[in-house]
């Protein structure tokens, strides 16, 4: 065990006896038997405060309660029970992206700037690099589902979500909690909050420390597959006035993994790579001023954030490699960092300033009209090398830069109006200038001599202007039920990949086109048995042209940007039944069908496989889910003379993730997944100590299965997911 294991152990002792003695050991009050209902949610999907009964679209919210009950830490974590929302990755974080309902780039974002589906915190963006970055301290998250280009602008043809912080408190609080697991899983976290001047500025601070060692052998490096991570926020909230509001939050992150890369499969799960790594630093901030007239509030929220990137890698494990060219070579042949590497050095900064008015909450007409600017620059330089010089094939070696800035500016508003008294009728439009600006080089060094130029300079730039929008009607048949549908134009703009494969002849690269997506969606919100029963429910529609993929050919190593069609369908029910005052179920199933169409002959000449009507990579058919939690006295299950008057809390959840492709040829199936957790946990008025399981049937299931020769393939490269991690944890609260 190292140092700080050590540390941290002594710590979680600490902690739970002093969770033990530290409250009055008090029963915190719980709703009586025929009480019981499912809380009000009020949320902020369209930028200003409201029920999430009116909204006029899928949202999937989680609590903080859920989140802390779930041990959300993450996107996967978080997004695994919403239907249809899935976090695709290649093993490291750095490349991971979010896919919702089957609108995403295929196969992978072509250039940094790309906004399919973003990550906000309070409605600032982070660039998609930054998809699985920590979830720490906050109020709740929102799934915003279909196209959010209308508000949330930055092109967000597929989704978003919008992470809210919690805000600073004029009461004193704060926690600090401690996890240990197998596998050396480890987890620190605290939060302390409260006044500076009282009434007037509250300041809060969080912070974590979480890894685990790997999971993966490796004949020639490191255990694969260990993670570590620092995050933390500090906030400031000033009420220098009842109506006039500041809030500013810095953040920051630091990630630094050995991911699993591709494996050798059929064989042993065996790695043979000599230094994976991804180390990624994220920061963020946020100002955002708002102040209420009598009839309009007023914000201003300026926001930047920037992503650092160290990712080296080595092009194909030495037994997949081995492999692959028909065991020519054996695999320490291709465990050479002289001659089998790349490194990426990847450089980000986002700058947005948004300015709204908003109608006052009450409103009889909600409306918003908004004016918003946004500069996303990038840096990411790649040096690489795989056997240029001895198998006379230099694409994939020498020295490439790759610079973009996208500058753009959109005004844009939405308002609802009610029809008659249950009909409302919302209407929303955003207009956008989009400008990029590009230029890459290579240096082809000592490769000149079996074909690459020696030094190539290409740059480019474009201009987009584009409006997106989206419509949307609600109606309230009953105070218990409610229908929704919508009408929703999202937009991404194209622009210059970052890959180029002919740049080693001096072939420049071409630009890829504009995505358009259409998206259609029926749905409604019902609540019955007295607010204890709720049940939420939509079937969708999207019709996307020209999304953009990357067209990779493994067996020559080279990638072309290119656009392909594609659509998607499906539907998505989930219900909560809080059963008792203390026991609650809940499930909810997905289903998703997205396919490509209208394939070129060149992307089916270039891509082994890829044809009209193939399945859309990483997108599972189905997806289901189901849990039993329950929150009360142990009095109640017949432990109160063993556990005195404390408080039990409890969730054992279950997930299934059906058959989905890693690949847009469907040759790389990945099986369905049976995914088991729980959480049980006593409480008392000032602490906690709790025991978790993730994973419990230990699944080391593959998360990638990418072929490498073919076809018919027979050679592919896996990844795997952790099997099962259990552990204890503690917290006190004060």
């Amino acid at each position: 065990m190292r140092p700080f294991n050590k540390r941290l152990a002594v710590l979680l002792s600490t902690t739970v006896l002093t969770s033990i003695f530290a409250g009055s050991l008090t029963i915190p009050t719980v709703a009586q038997d025929g009480e019981v209902q499912l809380q009000e949610l009020t949320i902020t999907a369209r930028k200003r405060p409201e029920r999430i009964w009116d909204i006029p679209f899928s949202v999937d919210v989680e609590t903080r309660q859920q989140l802390d009950e779930k041990r959300v830490t993450d996107a996967p974590s978080a997004l695994r029970d919403v239907g249809g929302a899935a976090v695709t990755t290649v093993g490291d974080k750095s490349n991971s992206f979010i896919v919702i309902r089957g609108v995403a780039p295929i196969l992978g974002p072509l250039s940094p700037d790309d906004s399919t589906v973003l990550t906000f915190i309070d409605g600032a963006p982070l660039p998609w690099r930054a998809s699985n970055s920590s979830y720490l301290d906050l109020q709740r998250v929102e799934v915003l589902k279909g196209p959010q280009s209308t508000l949330f602008g930055r092109n967000t043809s597929g989704g978003a979500i919008n992470l809210i912080p919690a805000l600073p408190t004029f009461t004193p609080e704060g926690y600090l909690l401690g996890e240990y697991g197998s596998g050396d899983y480890h987890r620190l976290e605290g939060v302390v909050s409260g006044p500076i001047i009282p009434g007037k500025l509250a300041g809060r601070f969080a912070f974590r420390r979480s890894g685990t060692d790997g999971y993966i052998d490796n004949a020639f490096g490191p255990t694969l597959g260990g993670t570590g991570s620092w995050s933390g926020r500090a906030s400031l909230l000033f009420t220098p006035t009842d109506r006039t509001t500041w809030t500013a939050s810095a953040s920051f992150e630091h990630n630094k993994d050995t991911p699993a890369y591709y494996l050798l499969s059929p064989g042993p799960r065996l790695a043979g790579q000599y230094r994976p790594e991804d180390d990624s630093k994220i920061g963020n901030f946020i100002s955002k001023f708002e102040h209420s007239f009598d009839n309009v509030t007023v914000t201003s929220q300026t926001s930047y954030a920037t992503f650092k990137n160290r990712n080296d890698y080595q092009f194909g494990d030495g037994y997949l490699m081995s492999a692959t060219f028909g065991g020519l070579f054996p695999p320490v042949f291709f465990v050479d960092p002289a001659q089998n590497f790349s490194n990426w050095d990847r450089k980000q900064s986002l700058f947005t300033q948004e300015l709204r008015l908003t109608s006052v909450p009450g409103a009889s007409v909600p409306w918003l009209l908004g004016a918003v600017y946004y500069q996303d620059k990038a840096d990411n330089p790649n040096a690489s090398d795989f056997f240029g010089l001895m198998f006379g094939d230099p694409k994939q070696s020498g020295l490439k830069t790759y610079k973009l800035n996208t500058e753009g500016q959109a005004v844009f508003g939405e308002v609802t109006l009610p029809v008659t008294e249950k009909l409302k009728w919302s209407v929303g439009a955003r207009a956008t200038h989009e400008h990029k600006k590009f230029e890459g080089q290579y240096f082809g060094g000592v490769f000149a001599a079996v074909g690459a130029v020696p030094y190539f300079y290409e740059d480019g730039s474009l201009n987009y202007d584009f409006w997106t929008g989206r419509t949307g009607l609600t109606y309230d048949w009953t105070d218990q039920f409610m229908s929704f549908a919508n009408v929703s134009r999202g937009y991404k703009s194209g622009g210059f990949g970052t890959i180029n494969s002919g740049a080693y002849v001096g072939n420049p690269r071409e630009p890829y086109e504009s995505a358009t997506v259409m998206t259609y969606e029926v749905g409604g919100r019902l609540s019955l048995l007295d607010n204890s029963l709720r049940v939420n429910g939509a079937i969708f529609f999207n019709d996307v042209k020209d999304e953009q993929v990357l067209i990779f050919d493994p067996v020559v190593f080279a990638a072309v940007s290119q656009n392909i069609d594609t659509q998607s369908k499906g539907f998505e029910v989930d219900a909560t039944y809080q059963m008792t005052s203390h026991w609650a179920v809940s499930g909810g199933v997905a289903y998703t069908d997205a396919k490509l169409r209208n394939v070129s002959e060149l992307i089916a000449e270039t891509q082994p496989g890829v044809k009209d009507g193939n399945r859309l990579p990483n997108v599972p058919e189905w997806t289901a889910k189901a849990a039993l939690e329950y929150r009360g006295p142990a009095s109640e299950l017949g432990l109160g003379g063993l556990l005195g008057s404390s408080n039990v809390n409890g969730r054992i959840g279950y997930n299934y993730v059906g058959i989905r492709y890693t690949d847009a040829g469907n040759y790389g199936l990945l099986e369905p997944v049976h995914l088991v957790s729980a959480r049980l946990g006593i409480d008392w008025e000032r602490g906690e100590a709790y025991v978790f399981g993730e994973n419990l049937l230990d699944q080391e299931y593959k998360t990638v299965n990418q072929y490498f020769n073919g076809p018919p393939p027979t050679v592919f490269g896996v990844s795997y997911a952790r099997g099962a991690t259990v552990g204890v944890g503690a917290s006190v609260r004060f």
